[in-house]
């Protein structure tokens, strides 16, 4: 079982501070989880969100990267539809070359009405552009030479890709569901990140793969301090942004969620958030919570727990003494379990 560090590099709109100092906090995050012991330090992508969220992953990556020498960084997930493939891959080539080969890909569509309106990307064709994309950024790393790609979405000609990663090959993880993507993931031989494991081992069955070759990362939101109380405090005004984020976007045709859809702090706590887990609490709490997780009996196969453990609007001070918390105390009993 592998540990790493979930970020959403972001303000809370209640409670913003200037950019420079939310980039400064989450990288010195990264920083403290290489020495702690994680392994990979991921990044997502969100774009003209009243947060603030990043829309720039590999940025973020590559800055963290030149600040660590073990640490792996990864992008959960780069937003394909939004790219132009040819400049995704040499964003990508170039970090695993400054990286010293520490690139974890993580890919997936996208979920907000609004990105796709501000891009003039169809919601449409996002599934169609994502694997156009993802086909071609792996065989411009692999190709020796001039290559052609006619489809769909892109006619890309008589191409030499000369900016080639360190790492043959690039891991690739999808970070999107639903059974038809994850079959054309598990074709492919790619690891999984995502909020549960549902029915990834039997997609990569179905391909002629072995699950136990397979890495799966289960992103989860974790809090840890001394008192239970006091780390609802602290973490819930962050998990109830969070979550709302994505309970109480637009569909993709435009529509508002319902009302009644909103999580509050109270929900989450209590367990009845829908399929929203946070494990929060006392380090015994966060044991307890995440037992069943480490043993496959909640959210399916993992091979690695990447945990959120800034959540938006809390202090440096309270996330590393929660980072320390984790590491010296839940760690070591999740790894003995």
């Amino acid at each position: 079982m592998r540990f790493s560090l979930l970020n959403a590099v972001r303000n809370h709109p209640d409670q913003a501070y200037p950019l420079a100092d939310v980039y400064a906090d989450y990288i010195s995050d990264a920083v403290l989880a290489e020495e702690l012991g994680f392994t990979r330090s991921w990044y997502g992508e969100h774009h003209f969100r009243p947060c603030q969220w990043t829309g720039s992953p590999m940025l973020v990556a590559t800055a963290v990267a030149a600040r660590t020498t073990a640490l792996r960084v990864g992008t959960a997930v780069a937003l394909l539809p939004f790219h132009d493939p040819r400049r995704l891959a040499e964003d990508a080539a170039i970090l695993d070359v400054i990286s010293g080969g520490r690139l974890d890909l993580g890919v997936g569509p996208g979920s907000q009405y609004e990105e796709f309106r501000t891009f003039g990307v169809d919601p449409s064709e996002m599934i169609g552009r994502s694997w156009e994309s993802i086909d071609w950024i792996r065989r411009a790393f692999t190709e020796p030479g001039p290559f052609s790609h006619t489809g769909r979405f892109f006619d890309i000609p008589d191409m030499t890709f000369t900016t080639k990663p360190v790492q043959d090959p690039v891991p690739v993880w999808w970070g999107g569901m639903g059974p038809a993507n994850l079959r054309r993931s598990a074709e492919r031989g790619f690891d999984l990140i995502a909020p549960f494991n549902a029915g990834y081992d039997h997609a990569l069955e179905a391909a002629g793969r072995n699950p136990a070759d397979h890495q799966v990362a289960l992103m989860i939101p974790v809090f840890v301090d001394a008192d239970a109380d006091r780390a609802w405090d602290i973490a819930g005004p962050g998990l109830e942004y969070f979550v709302n984020f994505y309970q109480l976007r637009r569909n993709l045709n435009g529509e508002p969620a319902p009302a009644e859809a909103r999580v509050t702090v109270d929900m989450l706590r209590s367990g009845n958030a829908g399929f929203w887990f946070a494990a929060v609490g006392t380090p015994d709490d966060v044991i307890g919570q995440l037992r069943p997780v480490v043993a496959g009996q909640r959210l399916g196969r993992c091979t690695e727990l990447a945990l959120q453990l800034r959540q938006a609007g809390m202090s440096t001070a309270d996330t590393h003494r929660g980072m320390r918390l984790f590491a010296d105390e839940v760690m070591p009993a999740l790894l003995e379990s």
